[in-house]
């Protein structure tokens, strides 16, 4: 069965690149939930309501980064994957 299996360093660069663009793009959501929050209060909101919302946008926060590190070490695992595909590649060339 293992003699079916076929990866190459392309497939593992590309799930690389899809781990970097998840993170990235999580931690710009927050950043940008975060920054629209503080927009608001620069512009005169700052009622109970809006102390009630930066609570929720800082456990929103938190929410959205928490799969990041799960992916941090996805992408770990995979650069390794990586540099073992192309040792393989280079010896099978």
């Amino acid at each position: 069965m293992a003699g079916n299996i076929s990866v190459d360093s392309r497939a593992v660069e590309s799930g690389i690149r899809c781990c970097k663009t998840s993170i990235q793009e999580l931690e710009n959501a927050v950043k940008k939930l975060v920054r629209n929050y503080q927009r608001a209060g620069a512009n005169g909101w700052r009622d109970q309501k809006y102390v009630a919302l930066g609570s929720m946008v800082q456990e929103c926060g938190k929410a959205m980064m928490r799969p990041t590190g799960e992916l941090q070490e996805c992408l770990e695992k995979l650069e390794e994957l990586l540099k073992a595909v192309r040792k393989y590649e280079e010896a099978n060339l």
